[in-house]
Protein backbone atom coordinates (compact mmCIF):
# COMPACT_ATOMS: atom_id res chain seq x y z
CA UNK A 1 0.00 0.00 0.00
CA UNK A 2 1.18 3.61 -0.89
CA UNK A 3 0.01 6.99 0.43
CA UNK A 4 -0.84 10.43 -1.08
CA UNK A 5 0.95 13.50 0.91
CA UNK A 6 -1.72 16.52 1.86
CA UNK A 7 -0.51 19.31 -1.09
CA UNK A 8 0.39 21.83 1.96
CA UNK A 9 3.28 19.43 2.90
CA UNK A 10 4.34 19.08 -0.63
CA UNK A 11 4.51 22.94 -0.91
CA UNK A 12 6.59 23.00 2.36
CA UNK A 13 8.80 20.71 1.87
CA UNK A 14 9.97 21.58 -1.21
CA UNK A 15 9.47 25.09 0.05
CA UNK A 16 12.21 24.25 2.80
CA UNK A 17 14.64 22.33 0.50
CA UNK A 18 14.54 24.34 -2.71
CA UNK A 19 13.84 27.79 -1.41
CA UNK A 20 12.94 29.15 -5.03
CA UNK A 21 10.36 27.28 -6.75
CA UNK A 22 7.96 27.98 -9.56
CA UNK A 23 4.09 27.39 -10.07
CA UNK A 24 2.59 26.76 -13.52
CA UNK A 25 -0.76 27.63 -14.49
CA UNK A 26 -1.89 24.19 -14.11
CA UNK A 27 -1.29 23.71 -10.47
CA UNK A 28 1.98 22.49 -10.55
CA UNK A 29 5.53 23.45 -9.11
CA UNK A 30 8.59 23.49 -11.11
CA UNK A 31 12.18 23.01 -9.51
CA UNK A 32 15.34 22.40 -10.41
CA UNK A 33 16.50 19.06 -10.78
CA UNK A 34 18.38 17.44 -7.72
CA UNK A 35 19.92 14.73 -9.66
CA UNK A 36 21.32 16.92 -12.51
CA UNK A 37 22.92 20.02 -13.28
CA UNK A 38 19.89 21.82 -13.35
CA UNK A 39 18.80 25.94 -13.16
CA UNK A 40 15.71 25.80 -15.61
CA UNK A 41 13.48 24.17 -13.46
CA UNK A 42 13.05 20.67 -15.24
CA UNK A 43 11.42 18.45 -12.40
CA UNK A 44 7.57 19.50 -12.17
CA UNK A 45 5.58 17.84 -8.87
CA UNK A 46 2.04 17.62 -8.70
CA UNK A 47 1.09 18.36 -5.45
CA UNK A 48 -2.59 17.52 -5.91
CA UNK A 49 -1.29 13.60 -7.19
CA UNK A 50 1.64 13.30 -5.47
CA UNK A 51 3.69 12.69 -7.96
CA UNK A 52 6.99 14.26 -9.82
CA UNK A 53 8.55 14.17 -13.10
CA UNK A 54 11.80 15.29 -13.82
CA UNK A 55 12.19 16.09 -17.49
CA UNK A 56 16.02 16.61 -17.46
CA UNK A 57 17.25 13.20 -15.81
CA UNK A 58 13.87 11.29 -16.54
CA UNK A 59 13.27 10.33 -13.15
CA UNK A 60 9.58 10.06 -12.04
CA UNK A 61 7.71 8.28 -9.34
CA UNK A 62 5.73 9.54 -6.05
CA UNK A 63 6.65 12.45 -4.37
CA UNK A 64 7.66 10.06 -1.57
CA UNK A 65 9.55 7.81 -3.08
CA UNK A 66 11.50 11.25 -4.24
CA UNK A 67 11.46 12.48 -0.99
CA UNK A 68 13.15 9.30 -0.06
CA UNK A 69 15.70 9.80 -2.63
CA UNK A 70 16.53 13.30 -1.97
CA UNK A 71 17.15 12.48 1.58
CA UNK A 72 18.75 8.99 1.00
CA UNK A 73 16.58 7.78 3.87
CA UNK A 74 14.15 5.47 1.82
CA UNK A 75 10.51 5.46 1.17
CA UNK A 76 9.56 4.30 4.28
CA UNK A 77 11.45 6.50 6.55
CA UNK A 78 10.39 9.70 4.27
CA UNK A 79 6.97 8.76 5.11
CA UNK A 80 7.50 9.30 8.63
CA UNK A 81 9.82 12.27 7.70
CA UNK A 82 7.07 14.62 6.32
CA UNK A 83 4.18 13.53 8.84
CA UNK A 84 6.70 14.70 11.71
CA UNK A 85 7.94 17.58 10.15
CA UNK A 86 5.52 18.97 8.16
CA UNK A 87 1.65 17.61 9.17
CA UNK A 88 0.98 19.79 12.17
CA UNK A 89 1.52 23.20 9.91
CA UNK A 90 -1.57 23.43 8.47
CA UNK A 91 -3.89 20.14 9.54
CA UNK A 92 -3.68 16.94 10.88
CA UNK A 93 -2.50 14.03 8.67
CA UNK A 94 -4.06 10.87 8.35
CA UNK A 95 -2.91 7.91 6.49
CA UNK A 96 -6.39 6.62 6.42
CA UNK A 97 -7.53 9.32 3.99
CA UNK A 98 -4.62 9.27 1.51
CA UNK A 99 -4.58 5.81 0.04
CA UNK A 100 -2.99 5.88 -3.37
CA UNK A 101 -3.07 3.10 -6.35
CA UNK A 102 -0.05 1.06 -7.03
CA UNK A 103 0.79 2.06 -10.95
CA UNK A 104 1.75 -0.84 -12.96
CA UNK A 105 3.50 -1.47 -15.84
CA UNK A 106 1.93 -0.70 -19.35
CA UNK A 107 3.99 -1.76 -22.47
CA UNK A 108 3.76 1.16 -25.16
CA UNK A 109 1.25 -0.31 -28.20
CA UNK A 110 3.26 -0.99 -31.64
CA UNK A 111 5.95 -3.19 -29.47
CA UNK A 112 8.30 -5.27 -31.86
CA UNK A 113 11.07 -7.43 -30.67
CA UNK A 114 13.95 -7.39 -33.14
CA UNK A 115 14.98 -10.63 -32.34
CA UNK A 116 11.60 -11.99 -34.17
CA UNK A 117 12.27 -9.45 -37.39
CA UNK A 118 14.86 -7.29 -38.69
CA UNK A 119 12.48 -6.39 -41.82
CA UNK A 120 10.70 -3.75 -42.97
CA UNK A 121 11.39 -0.48 -43.38
CA UNK A 122 11.34 0.93 -39.63
CA UNK A 123 12.48 -2.32 -38.37
CA UNK A 124 15.32 -1.90 -40.43
CA UNK A 125 16.74 1.64 -39.25
CA UNK A 126 16.15 0.34 -35.57
CA UNK A 127 18.43 -2.62 -36.03
CA UNK A 128 20.99 -0.50 -38.34
CA UNK A 129 20.81 1.91 -35.60
CA UNK A 130 22.22 -0.14 -32.96
CA UNK A 131 24.71 -2.24 -34.84
CA UNK A 132 25.64 1.33 -36.24
CA UNK A 133 26.55 2.02 -32.16
CA UNK A 134 28.21 -0.97 -32.09
CA UNK A 135 25.93 -2.78 -29.88
CA UNK A 136 26.68 -6.37 -29.19
CA UNK A 137 24.00 -8.58 -31.48
CA UNK A 138 23.32 -10.83 -28.59
CA UNK A 139 21.90 -8.15 -26.85
CA UNK A 140 20.25 -6.62 -29.92
CA UNK A 141 18.48 -9.66 -29.65
CA UNK A 142 16.59 -8.52 -26.48
CA UNK A 143 15.55 -5.42 -27.82
CA UNK A 144 12.59 -3.61 -29.29
CA UNK A 145 11.36 -0.89 -31.12
CA UNK A 146 8.17 0.63 -30.90
CA UNK A 147 6.23 2.03 -34.26
CA UNK A 148 2.48 3.46 -33.26
CA UNK A 149 2.45 6.81 -34.69
CA UNK A 150 0.05 7.60 -31.89
CA UNK A 151 2.48 6.14 -29.00
CA UNK A 152 5.11 8.89 -27.22
CA UNK A 153 7.46 5.96 -27.69
CA UNK A 154 6.63 5.88 -31.49
CA UNK A 155 10.49 4.92 -33.19
CA UNK A 156 12.19 4.66 -30.31
CA UNK A 157 14.50 1.49 -29.07
CA UNK A 158 12.78 -0.80 -26.51
CA UNK A 159 15.02 -1.38 -23.57
CA UNK A 160 12.78 -3.98 -21.14
CA UNK A 161 14.18 -4.38 -17.31
CA UNK A 162 13.23 -8.07 -15.33
CA UNK A 163 13.09 -9.10 -12.10
CA UNK A 164 13.21 -12.68 -11.58
CA UNK A 165 12.00 -13.27 -15.09
CA UNK A 166 9.37 -10.69 -15.28
CA UNK A 167 9.33 -7.36 -17.09
CA UNK A 168 9.12 -4.49 -14.41
CA UNK A 169 10.24 -1.50 -16.03
CA UNK A 170 11.47 -0.30 -19.63
CA UNK A 171 13.71 2.67 -21.32
CA UNK A 172 13.14 3.62 -24.43
CA UNK A 173 15.83 5.67 -26.45
CA UNK A 174 15.17 7.77 -30.05
CA UNK A 175 16.49 6.34 -32.70
CA UNK A 176 15.26 9.07 -35.54
CA UNK A 177 17.12 11.99 -33.76
CA UNK A 178 13.74 13.74 -34.47
CA UNK A 179 12.05 13.79 -31.14
CA UNK A 180 12.11 16.39 -28.68
CA UNK A 181 13.62 13.56 -26.13
CA UNK A 182 16.16 11.56 -26.55
CA UNK A 183 14.94 9.15 -23.88
CA UNK A 184 11.60 8.21 -22.51
CA UNK A 185 10.34 6.46 -19.55
CA UNK A 186 7.33 4.58 -18.17
CA UNK A 187 5.09 7.51 -16.65
CA UNK A 188 4.34 7.57 -12.72
CA UNK A 189 7.74 4.67 -12.23
CA UNK A 190 10.30 6.04 -10.17
CA UNK A 191 13.34 4.38 -12.72
CA UNK A 192 15.52 4.45 -9.28
CA UNK A 193 13.58 1.38 -7.90
CA UNK A 194 15.02 -0.54 -10.83
CA UNK A 195 17.97 -2.52 -12.24
CA UNK A 196 19.17 -3.18 -15.68
CA UNK A 197 20.42 -6.73 -15.98
CA UNK A 198 19.07 -8.03 -12.32
CA UNK A 199 18.69 -11.32 -12.63
CA UNK A 200 22.48 -11.61 -14.44
CA UNK A 201 23.89 -10.22 -11.81
CA UNK A 202 26.58 -12.85 -10.40
CA UNK A 203 30.53 -12.39 -9.29
CA UNK A 204 31.10 -9.35 -11.70
CA UNK A 205 28.83 -6.26 -12.70
CA UNK A 206 29.85 -2.73 -14.13
CA UNK A 207 27.85 0.58 -12.98
CA UNK A 208 27.56 2.85 -15.61
CA UNK A 209 25.39 5.98 -15.53
CA UNK A 210 23.48 5.53 -18.88
CA UNK A 211 21.66 2.52 -20.55
CA UNK A 212 23.21 2.38 -23.51
CA UNK A 213 26.84 2.22 -21.59
CA UNK A 214 25.54 -1.19 -19.95
CA UNK A 215 24.32 -3.36 -23.21
CA UNK A 216 27.75 -2.36 -24.97
CA UNK A 217 29.19 -4.41 -22.93
CA UNK A 218 29.48 -8.49 -24.11
CA UNK A 219 30.01 -11.56 -22.28
CA UNK A 220 30.31 -9.06 -19.44
CA UNK A 221 27.24 -7.63 -16.86
CA UNK A 222 26.65 -3.53 -16.97
CA UNK A 223 23.68 -2.40 -15.62
CA UNK A 224 22.61 1.52 -15.63
CA UNK A 225 21.83 4.75 -12.90
CA UNK A 226 19.98 5.97 -15.28
CA UNK A 227 21.24 9.65 -14.06
CA UNK A 228 24.59 11.13 -12.63
CA UNK A 229 23.34 9.50 -9.26
CA UNK A 230 22.84 5.91 -7.95
CA UNK A 231 19.30 5.00 -6.06
CA UNK A 232 19.19 3.54 -2.29
CA UNK A 233 16.69 0.93 -4.23
CA UNK A 234 18.92 0.36 -6.85
CA UNK A 235 21.94 -0.01 -4.42
CA UNK A 236 20.15 -2.49 -2.20
CA UNK A 237 19.05 -4.77 -5.10
CA UNK A 238 22.23 -4.78 -6.45
CA UNK A 239 24.22 -5.86 -3.67
CA UNK A 240 20.83 -8.45 -2.75
CA UNK A 241 22.65 -10.11 -5.53
CA UNK A 242 26.02 -10.49 -3.20
CA UNK A 243 28.32 -10.13 -5.94
CA UNK A 244 32.13 -10.19 -5.43
CA UNK A 245 32.94 -7.24 -7.91
CA UNK A 246 31.37 -4.29 -8.46
CA UNK A 247 33.61 -1.01 -11.18
CA UNK A 248 32.06 2.08 -11.61
CA UNK A 249 32.15 3.38 -14.93
CA UNK A 250 31.38 7.15 -14.61
CA UNK A 251 31.08 9.38 -17.39
CA UNK A 252 34.42 11.26 -18.62
CA UNK A 253 33.47 14.28 -17.52
CA UNK A 254 33.37 16.65 -14.61
CA UNK A 255 29.92 15.73 -12.73
CA UNK A 256 30.93 12.23 -13.45
CA UNK A 257 34.52 12.83 -11.14
CA UNK A 258 32.09 15.29 -8.77
CA UNK A 259 29.80 12.05 -8.49
CA UNK A 260 31.79 9.20 -7.98
CA UNK A 261 32.48 9.38 -4.74
CA UNK A 262 29.04 9.88 -3.47
CA UNK A 263 27.43 7.38 -5.28
CA UNK A 264 30.16 4.85 -3.87
CA UNK A 265 29.61 5.91 -0.30
CA UNK A 266 25.82 5.45 -0.99
CA UNK A 267 26.25 1.73 -1.78
CA UNK A 268 28.76 1.18 0.85
CA UNK A 269 25.97 2.60 2.62
CA UNK A 270 23.81 -0.63 2.30
CA UNK A 271 26.46 -2.49 2.21
CA UNK A 272 26.11 -6.11 4.84
CA UNK A 273 28.66 -6.96 6.76
CA UNK A 274 28.46 -10.52 5.45
CA UNK A 275 29.75 -9.47 1.89
CA UNK A 276 33.34 -9.52 0.64
CA UNK A 277 33.29 -6.63 -1.97
CA UNK A 278 35.89 -5.36 -3.90
CA UNK A 279 34.97 -1.94 -5.45
CA UNK A 280 36.64 -0.45 -8.32
CA UNK A 281 36.60 2.18 -11.03
CA UNK A 282 37.54 2.18 -14.50
CA UNK A 283 38.33 5.42 -16.02
CA UNK A 284 37.46 6.01 -19.87
CA UNK A 285 40.40 7.36 -21.95
CA UNK A 286 38.33 8.13 -25.07
CA UNK A 287 34.48 9.68 -25.77
CA UNK A 288 32.05 11.01 -23.18
CA UNK A 289 31.25 8.06 -21.85
CA UNK A 290 31.94 4.28 -22.66
CA UNK A 291 29.12 3.87 -25.50
CA UNK A 292 31.37 6.49 -26.94
CA UNK A 293 34.30 4.59 -26.76
CA UNK A 294 32.57 1.59 -29.32
CA UNK A 295 34.19 -0.95 -26.95
CA UNK A 296 32.27 -3.86 -25.72
CA UNK A 297 34.80 -5.59 -23.00
CA UNK A 298 36.25 -4.11 -19.94
CA UNK A 299 39.42 -5.93 -18.81
CA UNK A 300 39.37 -6.02 -14.93
CA UNK A 301 43.21 -5.66 -14.56
CA UNK A 302 42.92 -1.70 -16.06
CA UNK A 303 39.72 -1.35 -13.48
CA UNK A 304 41.84 0.49 -10.48
CA UNK A 305 40.80 -0.14 -6.40
CA UNK A 306 38.60 2.45 -4.98
CA UNK A 307 40.37 4.16 -1.81
CA UNK A 308 37.95 6.52 0.31
CA UNK A 309 39.88 9.74 0.59
CA UNK A 310 38.90 10.98 4.08
CA UNK A 311 41.22 13.22 6.22
CA UNK A 312 42.46 9.30 8.23
CA UNK A 313 43.77 8.48 4.62
CA UNK A 314 44.94 11.66 3.88
CA UNK A 315 47.09 11.62 6.57
CA UNK A 316 47.67 8.20 6.68
CA UNK A 317 49.35 8.72 2.99
CA UNK A 318 51.49 11.58 4.39
CA UNK A 319 53.13 9.92 6.82
CA UNK A 320 53.88 7.08 4.62
CA UNK A 321 55.96 9.00 2.26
Amino acid sequence: MKFTIPENIVIAFLQDNFGDIKHTSTGEIRINSPFEDDNKFHMYVNPEKGVVHDFKSGYSGSFIAFVGEFLEIGSRAALSYLIKNYSGRNEEFSMENYVEKVHELEIPTGLNWLRDSTTGVIARQAYHYLTKRNVPLNVIDELGYVFDSNSVFNKMIFIPFYEEGKMVYFVCRDFTDKHYLRYNFPPLLNSKNFVYNIDKIEETVFIFEGIFDAFMLKDQVGTAMLSQHLGSEQAIKILDRAPKNIIFVPDNDETGEETLDSNIKLLLKFKPPSIDLNIMVYKIKKGKDFADTGDNHIELKKCKEWKRLDLENVVENIFRR
